[in-house]
C-alpha cells in the first residue's frame, strides 16, 4: 500500500491535509483510509488538518458520530489522532472524540495547530 495523497511524515508523527471540495462522508472514508495506514505502517501519531476542506457545513451529532465510530474503527487503538478543524467547526461538546474515545481511541480536537502537535507529542496527554 503506498502512502496515500496529502500525508507527510513529520518528525514523530505524520500529517493528514486534505483538501478541496468534498462530501463530509468521503472526506471521513479518506481520513479512515489515512489512519489504516498509519497503523499498518506503525505510525502511532496522526494529525489531521482538515482546515482547507470545503463542500458541507459543520457536521450534526449523526454525522459526529459515524466519524468517531469510523475512525475509531480504523485506528484500532493503535494510532493517536490530533483533529485540526476551522473555529466555526469546532463542537464545544466533543461529541466525535467522546464517540471515539468509547471505543478506544485516543483523540482530541483543535483549532490551533501548535495545541494539536504538543498534545499529539506529549506522551501523558490523555
Amino acid at each position: 500500500m503506498e502512502t496515500p495523497p496529502r500525508l507527510e511524515m513529520a518528525q514523530g508523527y505524520a500529517i493528514y491535509r486534505p483538501q478541496g471540495d468534498a462530501r463530509f462522508r468521503a472526506a471521513v472514508e479518506g481520513a479512515s483510509l489515512v489512519v489504516v495506514w498509519c497503523r499498518t505502517h506503525g505510525v502511532a501519531r496522526l494529525l489531521i488538518d482538515s482546515r482547507e476542506l470545503t463542500g458541507f457545513a459543520s457536521p450534526g451529532p449523526e454525522e459526529r458520530f459515524l466519524m468517531g465510530e469510523e475512525l475509531a474503527r480504523a485506528a484500532q487503538a493503535a494510532v493517536k489522532i490530533a483533529f485540526l478543524a476551522r473555529t466555526e467547526f469546532m463542537d464545544p461538546e466533543r461529541f466525535a472524540v467522546t464517540v471515539a474515545r468509547n471505543r478506544g481511541l485516543l483523540s482530541a480536537g483543535f483549532d490551533s495547530e501548535a495545541e494539536a502537535v504538543a498534545w499529539l507529542l506529549d506522551p501523558n496527554a490523555a
